[in-house]
């Protein structure tokens, strides 16, 4: 039952963390550049699972002749973006240091966390029915 629960309240701030993106991806699109970025490597974070990473596409883009390299901010963690590949990235003027990919895995994170946590609260529900 706690392990339920776990993954009910994990659902729930990936489910946060997701919309919070997702509102911030269409934010920036308003006045966002749109520019052609290399992928020049993948950056990797332990995934909580041992010897399982998550890897973010790292971009090199330039505006106004500057260069700039940056993770992904909004990457899903599907699959590693292959080095030397190029990529659309949206970059706020504002913040050059924060390139989003207006197509990465837009809503497909939200929605698994949401299903993750509908079933969740459902076998959560049937496990203290049967005590």
């Amino acid at each position: 039952m706690l392990v339920t629960a776990g993954v009910l309240v994990t659902s729930l701030v990936t489910a946060a963390r997701e919309r919070r993106r997702n509102v911030t991806l269409r934010q920036i699109r308003r006045g966002a550049l749109n520019l052609q970025a290399e992928v020049i490597g993948n950056s990797a974070a332990a995934s909580g699972e041992p010897g399982a990473y998550f890897l973010t596409p790292v971009v090199r883009y330039r505006i106004d002749g500057k260069r700039y390299e940056a993770e992904i901010v909004n990457a899903s963690y599907g699959r590693p973006a292959d080095a030397g590949s190029s990529m659309t990235v949206l970059v706020s003027p504002d913040n050059p240091y924060s390139p989003m990919d207006p197509h990465g895995g837009l809503g497909a994170t939200l929605r698994g966390a949401l299903v993750t946590a509908a079933l969740s609260t459902l076998l959560l529900a049937w496990q203290l029915t049967l005590r």
